[in-house]
């Protein structure tokens, strides 16, 4: 079966399928809806040991977590890019198809530990090959089509159902084995993860027994894995106290009741014009 390929703004399109450009800079900056980040250290106990805040030197590198969590809690959701760094530009990570089931069950097991915990369908997990500039156009659609999952074995796939070590530093079975690879002279294709918070929705029946008030139900508030509270402030992260979360939950709700009772008052109005 034939592909199209078509380029627009540095993303290769093939049918449904999408690929990034190697060091294409993406067009639109960190925001209050878009966080990069260079790493895949997703919760705070997988930041390497030299990353972390000494007596001399601050922390080089945060867990992402802590933007999922500013995600969730403003309640308005957005996207975090894994692979992409600060300035914008497209660097991609290396993953094989046992590292990103990893990533996958990494992400799955973080929000399990956010109190209260998020479930599954208010995130989404994507991961965009990034090509070389260079690649043929041939090349590019190979790549867009390709499943590494389809050519698995049977001994792939009992390899595959391995348990993976989450919460820490030390690799895990499934990057030792991506270094074998790399030592063998196999290439391993890069990607960009995207992780997709979506935005809280009252009307969503799976919400009903998460919100917040049985009237409006209002986003609920989440703790991360270390037991703090993030809000996202247009491109940077606040941490709230106790205190300003109150305040925050006061003016929401007093907001959304507003809106309710304008919204009825409306009704009243229709119904008696008629």
């Amino acid at each position: 079966m034939a592909h199209e390929l078509r380029i627009q703004d540095g993303w290769y399109k093939v049918e449904s399928s999408s690929l990034l450009h190697k060091k294409f800079q993406v067009p639109f900056e960190e925001d209050m809806f878009n966080e990069f980040k260079g790493h895949r250290n997703l919760a705070v106990e997988e930041l390497p040991p030299w990353t972390q805040e000494s007596t001399k030197e601050k922390a080089s590198r945060r867990a992402v977590s802590r933007a999922l969590n500013a995600m969730l809690n403003t309640g308005k959701g957005g996207k975090v890019y894994l692979g992409i760094v600060d300035s914008g530009m497209v660097r991609g990570l290396q993953l094989t198809t046992y590292q990103q089931d990893h990533v996958m069950g990494s992400l799955d097991d973080l929000m399990s530990r956010y109190k209260p915990p998020v479930k599954k369908h208010r995130y989404r997990i994507k991961f965009v090959p990034v090509v070389d500039p260079k690649c043929s156009e041939e090349e590019i659609i190979k790549q867009c089509s390709y499943d590494a999952s389809d050519n698995l074995d049977e001994t792939d796939m009992t390899e595959r159902m391995k348990p993976h070590i989450f919460r820490s530093h030390r690799y895990c079975w499934c990057d030792k084995d991506g270094v074998a690879q790399f030592n063998c002279g196999v290439m391993t294709q890069d990607y960009v993860i995207e992780i997709d918070i979506l935005p809280w929705n009252s009307k969503d029946p799976r919400n009903q027994d998460s919100g917040c008030g049985s009237l409006i139900n209002l986003h609920p508030l989440h703790e991360d894995e270390e037991g703090s509270v993030y809000f996202r402030r247009q491109a940077s992260l606040v941490k709230y106290s106790m205190s300003e979360i109150c305040e925050l939950t006061r003016q929401e709700a007093r907001e959304s009741l507003e809106e309710e009772v304008n919204r009825l008052k409306r009704e009243i109005i229709a119904k008696e014009e008629l």
